[in-house]
């Protein structure tokens, strides 16, 4: 399973850091977790064919994970795709993505490719007879789904914006490597908890519980006084396996 990161920050991004979005490839699959930024350009520059991507899983309607989905929509009939795209999402995400588009006459344009849309609150898609993705609710502010990735041979777990789950736990336990958000450090837990987000050493505990052998730290709050490695050491202190700040559009292997 390849693991590719176009974007690590928390709703505000930086000059060299753009919202959290990452693409998966997996069993002849690619596939886009979250729309920020410029979808098309990242998949490109992240060595993808947007016309061969096969599939886009929406977490929940916060702008900063949402926002790119009509850009991605547009590019892609601009550029005369006519593969069918399937978008997973939960059902209140998924009606909220329709009418965003809809905000763009996006879904009425001539020629548009076939879209799949696939509501999933908690459940599995089989996208092949050995690739699964699975969406699970976690603990946000608005109807939010994890995500776990599933081949015959790895796993991978998204926790995407919550504060500690016991689902994420359960549906990390056995997986390879887990992506957690670390939206601050210990000090901010007490403002952080109430809004749905997590620590680094929330995320450095929860990796511990789940027995992954990765941890990948995301969603970076940089109005904050702290760096990204202030929040790879506070995880460290809680979890012995391989703690990683991602680095944008490298490639990982699971």
């Amino acid at each position: 399973m390849r693991l590719v990161f176009f974007g690590t920050s928390g709703g505000v991004p930086t000059e060299k850091n753009g919202n959290l979005s990452f693409a998966v490839a997996a069993e002849k699959t690619s596939i886009l977790i979250d729309a920020s930024g410029n979808p098309v350009q990242n998949l490109i520059r992240a060595g993808f064919d947007p016309l061969e991507l096969d599939v886009v899983v929406l977490t929940h309607t916060h702008t900063d994970h949402i926002y790119g989905l009509p850009s991605l929509l547009h590019a892609l009939w601009m550029l005369k795709r006519d593969k069918p795209l399937f978008i997973i999402a939960n059902p209140a995400t998924a009606a909220f993505a329709r009418e965003l588009s809809g905000l763009f006459r996006l879904l009425q344009r001539e020629g548009l490719f076939p879209i799949k849309w696939e509501e999933l609150e908690d459940g599995q898609l089989p996208l092949s007879e050995t690739l699964v993705v699975e969406l699970f609710g976690v603990e946000h502010s608005t109807p939010t789904s994890g995500v776990k990735v599933i081949t015959d041979n790895t796993a991978l777990v998204y926790s995407c914006d919550t504060s500690p789950c016991r689902r994420v736990v359960e549906k990390a336990t056995g997986a390879q490597a887990l992506i957690h958000e670390a939206s601050g450090n210990s000090d901010l837990e007490m403002s952080l908890n109430p809004e749905g987000h997590s620590s680094a050493r929330q995320a450095g505990e929860i990796a511990a519980k789940a027995g992954v052998k990765t941890l990948f730290l995301a969603h970076f709050d940089y109005r904050i006084n702290l760096s990204e490695s202030d929040l790879e050491a506070e995880a460290s202190e809680y979890f012995s396996g391989k703690v990683v700040v991602p680095e944008l559009f490298k490639e990982y292997e699971i």
